[in-house]
């Protein structure tokens, strides 16, 4: 089986405040995009990578050179007005095998490793789906809509759920199809799994690939 990487980047960035799409902020020197792109374009085992963008990206060239700096295939299109659409738009473009994988990747997670992507391809035989996770340690508490606690959870049974994802394109596919169908949006593409009745593998994930959501995040590292 071989493995297609699909990065929806086409978000604006309102909520991160800083006027630039977070994705094309600089992280020493360069946009945090790239440093996600380089973690993929250096596996040998990924084929090529799918990248949806912003319409207002298509046409800077400064942006259109770096991407061309890439050995790895590389295809740009533009993205959609939600995460889901730009990621089936993706998907869409992708000559495959029913059976080939596809990973699909936040494009604002620039800090996972080689052997996170190793481990996720190797656990991805014979599986629908596979997502890194990690347990939780701190007290989960269920409360009301006033603030007061209900109940506490057992966080044993609970994971914080990260990405590189991986799916067998074919039933991808179907779970984004079901999903247009019905008029759902899900949280993440195995969530989209999920509600088509496939199953998701948890592995162990990285407590190091975190999401940039806020700009204390990018001093993290």
């Amino acid at each position: 089986m071989e493995f297609y990487v699909v990065i929806p980047a086409s978000g604006s960035g309102i909520r991160f405040g800083s006027g630039v799409p977070k994705q094309f902020l600089k992280y020493r020197g360069k946009e945090i995009l790239f440093h996600t792109l380089d973690r993929f374009a250096s596996c040998s085992r990924v084929k090529s990578v799918f990248l949806s963008i912003h319409p207002d990206y298509l046409r800077k060239k400064s942006f259109l050179g770096k991407l061309s700096d890439y050995k790895k295939p590389l295809v740009v299109s533009a993205g959609g007005a939600t995460r889901q659409e730009s990621v089936y738009r993706s998907l869409k473009k992708i000559n495959c095998r029913p059976t080939d994988r596809i990973i699909v990747h936040d494009a604002v997670r620039p800090f996972l490793s080689t052997e996170l992507i190793e481990r996720l391809m190797d656990a991805s035989k014979g599986e629908d789906c596979v997502i890194p996770g990690l347990k939780l340690h701190d007290t989960i508490k269920r409360i009301d809509k006033i603030g007061y606690v209900k109940e506490t959870i057992d966080r044993n049974s609970l994971t914080s759920v990260q990405t590189p994802q991986i799916f067998r394109y074919d039933k991808l596919m179907k779970a984004f199809e079901t999903a247009f169908k019905k008029k759902y949006t899900g949280t993440d593409e195995a969530s989209l799994m999920e509600k088509a009745g496939f199953k998701v593998k948890v592995i162990e994930g990285e407590i190091t690939n975190i999401k940039i959501t806020t700009k204390k995040d990018i001093k993290l590292k």
